[in-house]
């Protein structure tokens, strides 16, 4: 372009689309400017996002249209419309591959739902990429192992596999009303292994076959240790840590209390309870605890009934299962027919281990409902109607909650009534100035029953 041709293009701001942007940075920037008042700057961001996401909603499908046009190459200079967001919007490879997903299944009409979804404003961008990435996945594994039951004729296409995945995913999100990235992908893992369970023993078989371990020390009086293998020992290595990682110290300016550093010191932990018992016949309880919600059917060996779950939400291959059962301990949670665990508490503030299995069944990390992608191994068991104000210590009146989360439901109750927190603490008499206490829900009665 010579300098003559710049200068006769207007300035983006001279255009109505850059007039437009460019009074909504300034309204924006205006509220953003409201000293004193951060929950309005908080709603602020938020819409912001939200408005956000449906520009870069509406951005791809015209990427996509002039891609699938055939002019991308020719006016944009790219051939792929990951290369062409790289160089023109500056944002790196990765996520411009998600986003170049998203657009190729909204043009195909893959996913119907999550276009109406993100035009109505019920999802958000990083939601939809989830999605996108999770039906691809289904639909490419699905290729590579087809099913050969009795009576399948493997007539199943593309569309039908993304539209499956979609609506499961989407179904979810309208059960709980809000859904993380972290939850959609293990969601992902779960309807994969329904649709295709064979891959699961696949990708086991090929990571067991490639397994393996490497310690290395160096000159400086280090060392590294590197471990790779089949994820389902990667959930028996994660419980391990998490039994003996000491919790965070109070104080945050404490030397070597970072996550990185106290996870050492559980493995370090781990390998002296290893040394200590090489010698000893047998152990009378198990020193590590993982949790794997297992359908009753998967253990009749009906391997299309269910899958094995375990409290992160991995999706267990049935070998790996039964292995594990030959030394583990089985305990069954009743559940009625709505799935709710029946409770087996007592009078007492803390959760026990079976009670946290529970109340925490049917979650796959942390509950807060505006979203959070902390697994339930870094959660606490939260009292959905608070100990103090009445609540029982029962199945149906704990919650997963991430430590963060939970203080800062509490923050925000107190927010509300600032009587709340001495009220519960103090005498009777200022107890009875507040009304009646909540009533919890009624505890469910039993009748069938599930396996963790």
């Amino acid at each position: 372009m010579t300098d003559h041709e710049e200068k006769t293009l207007p300035p983006d701001g001279r255009t109505p689309l850059g007039t437009a942007l460019r009074d909504a940075v300034d309204a924006v920037e205006h509220a953003l400017r409201r000293p004193g008042d951060d929950a309005a700057v908080l709603d602020a961001l938020t819409l912001v996002h939200r408005h956000v996401d449906a520009l870069q909603h509406r951005a791809l499908t015209a990427l996509a249209r002039v891609h699938a046009n055939g002019n991308l190459l020719d006016i944009g200079g790219q051939r792929t419309m990951a290369a062409w967001m790289t160089h023109a919007y500056g944002i790196p490879a990765r996520r411009a591959k998600d986003m170049e997903l998203l657009a190729e299944q909204l043009h195909h009409r893959r996913l119907p739902q999550t276009a109406r979804s993100l035009t109505d404003g019920e999802l958000s961008l990083g939601e939809a990429i989830a999605i996108a990435k999770q039906a691809d996945k289904a639909a490419a594994t699905h290729a590579e192992h087809p099913r050969h039951d009795a009576g399948d004729d493997d007539t199943t296409t593309r569309n039908d596999i993304c539209a499956t995945v979609e609506a499961a995913i989407l179904r979810a999100k309208a059960d709980s009303g809000v859904i993380s990235v972290a939850r959609i992908h293990r969601l992902g893992g779960r309807i994969l292994a329904s649709l295709t369970p064979d891959h699961l023993e696949n990708d086991h078989a090929w990571a067991q076959a490639g397994r393996g371990a490497r310690l290395t020390t160096r000159d400086a009086g280090t060392f590294h240790f590197e471990v790779w293998g089949p994820v389902a020992d990667a959930s028996r290595l994660l419980a391990c840590l998490d039994s003996y990682t000491p919790p965070p110290s109070a104080d945050a300016a404490v030397p070597g209390d970072t996550k990185a550093e106290r996870t050492y010191e559980a493995f370090a932990t781990a390998m002296g309870v290893a040394h200590s018992h090489h010698t000893c016949a047998g152990i009378d309880t198990p020193v590590v605890h993982l949790d794997v919600l297992v359908p009753d059917t998967v253990l009749a060996g009906n391997t299309t009934a269910g899958a094995a779950v375990t409290d992160t939400g991995r999706v267990l291959p049935v070998s790996v299962l039964r292995e594990w059962l030959t030394r583990s301990a089985i305990r069954p949670l009743f559940v009625n027919e709505d799935g709710v665990v029946a409770h087996v508490g007592e009078r007492r503030r803390l959760a026990s281990s079976a009670l946290r299995a529970a109340a925490f069944k049917g979650h796959s990390g942390c509950a807060w409902k505006e979203g959070c992608d902390r697994p339930l191994r870094s959660c606490q068991a939260d009292h959905i109607v608070e100990f103090f104000q009445g609540g029982p210590t029962r199945a149906d009146n704990l919650q997963p909650l991430c430590s963060m989360h939970n203080r800062l439901k509490h923050r925000r109750a107190l927010a509300r009534d600032r009587h709340r927190y001495w009220a519960g603490r103090t005498s009777p008499a200022h107890r009875n100035t507040r009304g009646p206490e909540p009533v919890p829900p009624a505890a469910p009665e039993r009748s069938e029953d599930a396996f963790s």
